[in-house]
This record gives C-alpha cells, sequence and structure tokens, in this order.
C-alpha cells in the first residue's frame, strides 16, 4: 500500500494535500480518484484513505479507519554524531530512521572536520526531508527529530535525563559495547556519542567521565562516523527488542 506523509490532527475527516506529497500521488504513484492509499502525520497516527479529488496541484483524500500498528523500538534511542563530509550524513539519517532512532542531533566536537554553524537551515532541513522519505519506505508512523546544531559541551549537560549515556570510543578502560549493555538490562531512553573519525579529544573524554557517560567500543576497527551511528543504533534497538 501507499504510503504518504501529511502532517494532520487526528479529528480531520477530509485533507487537502500539497506540495511534494501530491506530486509523488499523482505524479509518481499515478494515483486517481478513488485509489486507496495510507497517511501517516509523523506522530503516531496512520489511517487508510482514498483519493476524492484532484485539483491542479492539491490531492484532497478521505479520512478513513485508523490503524493501531506501531513499529517503534521499545527504547528512545538519541545519537550525538559528528557531521561526516558530504553526502556521508545522508546515509546515517537515513538507515537510523529506519532503525528506528528518536532523535539526532548534529554535534560539533574538537576534531569535527565539518562544523555547523547555527546558519545551516538547509542543511537540517535535507536531513529532516530524508528522515520523513525513510519513515515512508519502512513503515514508521513517526519521524526521526532532527536536532539543533549543537556544541559537544552543551549536549553533556543533558545526559541526567538518559537512563544510560554511552560514549562511543577505543579507551583502554572501555568496555565492549555488549558487556555495557548486560550490566544496564532495562533503559528508557540512552544517547550515545559518536564523534570524529580523529577521535575524542583528551579534553572530552574527561568531560564525559566526570558527568558518568559508560564507554563503550565498537570493537577494534576504526569506523566512519555513519557505519558507528548505524552499528550502534542497530545493536541497541536489538538489544531492548522485546
Amino acid at each position: 500500500m501507499n504510503r504518504f506523509y501529511v502532517p494532520f490532527h487526528t479529528d480531520v475527516k477530509d485533507l487537502w494535500i500539497s506540495s511534494s506529497e501530491s506530486h509523488h500521488i499523482t505524479r509518481v504513484k499515478r494515483l486517481q480518484i478513488g485509489d486507496d492509499i495510507i497517511v501517516f502525520n509523523g506522530m503516531g497516527d496512520e489511517y487508510d484513505a482514498e483519493i476524492e479529488d484532484i485539483k491542479d496541484n492539491r490531492v484532497k483524500v478521505k479520512i478513513n479507519q485508523q490503524k493501531t500498528t506501531s513499529k517503534e523500538n521499545s527504547v528512545g534511542i538519541d545519537i550525538a554524531f559528528a557531521v561526516p563530509k558530504g553526502k556521508r550524513s545522508h546515509l546515517l539519517v537515513q538507515k537510523c530512521t529506519e532503525l528506528g532512532v528518536r532523535k539526532l542531533i548534529p554535534t560539533n566536537y574538537d576534531r569535527s572536520v565539518v562544523k555547523l554553524k547555527d546558519d545551516c537551515s538547509a542543511k537540517i532541513e535535507k536531513w529532516q526531508k530524508i528522515a520523513i522519505e525513510a519513515s515512508k519506505q519502512c513503515g514508521r508512523n513517526t519521524i526521526t527529530e532532527i536536532g539543533k546544531v549543537v556544541n559537544f559541551n552543551n549536549v553533556l549537560k543533558t545526559v541526567d535525563s538518559y537512563d544510560l549515556p554511552l560514549f562511543a570510543c577505543n579507551q583502554s578502560d572501555s568496555n565492549n559495547l555488549k558487556i555495557s549493555l548486560q550490566e544496564h538490562s532495562k533503559a528508557n531512553s540512552i544517547i550515545c556519542f559518536i564523534g570524529p573519525e580523529g577521535g575524542f579529544t583528551s579534553n572530552e573524554i574527561e568531560m564525559a567521565k566526570k558527568v558518568d557517560c559508560r564507554f563503550a567500543s565498537l570493537g577494534r576497527r576504526i569506523l566512519r562516523v555513519e557505519t558507528a551511528a548505524i552499528a550502534v543504533s542497530a545493536i541497541l534497538s536489538y538489544h531492548y527488542s522485546v
């Protein structure tokens, strides 16, 4: 069944769809009046719907039965990632969304190759569009949130709100990630810090220790940022699945 993202309130019965989604419905999928589709609003709600009318660049749909299936992880996973160069970030956003990550936080670390400034709304908007498309494809009814760009020290201030703050680092005193998760069999919310390929600085490591981050190794090899983020997302999703 064709799925489309339309931000709407649950009490709506008829809905006009415009912009890129209407183009996708009429020009890409070539759907017509009377065809059935699924619409979701990104807030957990999904409905069967029927195309009632097509005018210009807009599509009118009738909202029918609500669907109650949830495909979310049982644990909220946030990833504070160093932004990789070029379009590698697109892969990171796409796959982490498919794996059910709750929030992606673009973070400036000391050794970040790409350091974003506050005026990077176009890049954030692009990432959010990728997350929407990934949610449409994988069947999620919610969309991974793309957070504002923050500096590492500011993200550290939020770790008290998480049950498990993970620091992906190949320190000599880092536990294997498997061991770290076995020690925390129950968690409702997790944040994982994924640094740049150049690694964390000694100052960043000390700062993380002071707020009781759990240092966890992803193995003996040095991973690209997007590889590490995807691997962590998959492992956490699997480990805490019910």
